[in-house]
């Protein structure tokens, strides 16, 4: 199984290679890294050029987030719409492997992507000669851990439905918007003394899917002072190692009703 595993990760990365994503992802990097250089032809104090390389490291962040959740759906629903699969399956290559060789090449693809937000960062604490801050490597491990999440959960979704409908489905029904309802409800029975009836059927339904759905950034809450001051003092390596946990049972998860559901398709 290693053999095939490897194998379809090296067709896939090609399958990245061939399409005009990967691209436009090394684009807005140069166009980030563009906008980044602009502060240091003018006098800047460090606090100025730390601010700076905290914004750099959001945006490259999200950006990787994104584009490898996007990568995660469109390798599965590219093969499985044109029913090319068929040649996979015929090897013959169990689902459990075509599967795994999914998950694993946009998650490698995201782990190069933060490497190099990583050294992008690194680069301009040396260009503007401001202290480096360790905690960036906490925050650049979370984040990744945090997109892993993301790509197996788009991966299930993607076995389920069709791309758009995932992309909805993850935008729409996640763990925040559920969260917001909860707190609305919590106040509302915090002024009235109470629900009625139908409002508590609706907070039992709010609850039980924000339980369901995962968390792409568990801990955010005990993390958020590191991301604002990006020193390692800041951090608390419970949470890491916490998140780290949490990320693998929900990878292992959906890798298994991903793959439970995409027996059940009709493929061929």
């Amino acid at each position: 199984m290693l053999h095939q595993l490897w194998t379809n990760i090296k067709i896939n990365l090609k399958f990245y290679r061939r399409n005009r994503l990967l691209l436009g992802t090394a684009v807005f990097i140069s166009f980030v890294m563009g906008l980044s250089a602009l502060p240091s032809l003018f006098t800047l104090s460090a606090a100025k050029h730390m601010k700076i390389i905290q914004g750099v490291f959001s945006q490259l962040s999200w950006f990787t987030f994104i584009i490898t959740a996007g990568l995660a759906i469109m390798l599965i629903s590219y093969h499985t719409r044109d029913r090319s699969v068929k040649m996979v399956f015929t090897k013959p290559c169990p689902p459990e492997a075509w599967i795994l060789s999914s998950f694993l090449s946009a998650s490698l693809v995201s782990l190069l992507l933060y490497a190099g937000t990583l050294a992008i960062c690194s680069a301009l604490f040396v260009a503007w000669d401001v202290p480096f801050q360790w905690g960036i490597l906490y925050m650049t491990v979370n984040d990744f851990m945090s997109t892993i999440i993301l790509i197996s959960y788009m991966t299930f979704l993607a076995v389920l439905m069709h791309p758009l409908l995932a992309l909805l489905f993850a935008v729409i029904f996640q763990g925040g918007t559920f969260f917001y309802i909860k707190l609305l409800l919590m106040g509302k029975a915090a002024n009235d003394g109470g629900l009625s009836v139908p409002l508590t059927l609706l907070k039992g339904l709010v609850d039980g899917i924000y339980l369901l759905l995962p968390s792409f950034s568990p801990f955010s809450g005990k993390t958020s002072k590191l991301y604002r001051s990006l020193r390692l003092d800041d951090a608390n390596w419970e949470y890491l190692l916490l998140t780290f946990g949490y990320t693998v049972f929900v990878s292992a998860l959906m890798y298994v009703l991903s793959v439970y559901f995409f027996k059940k398709k009709r493929l061929i």
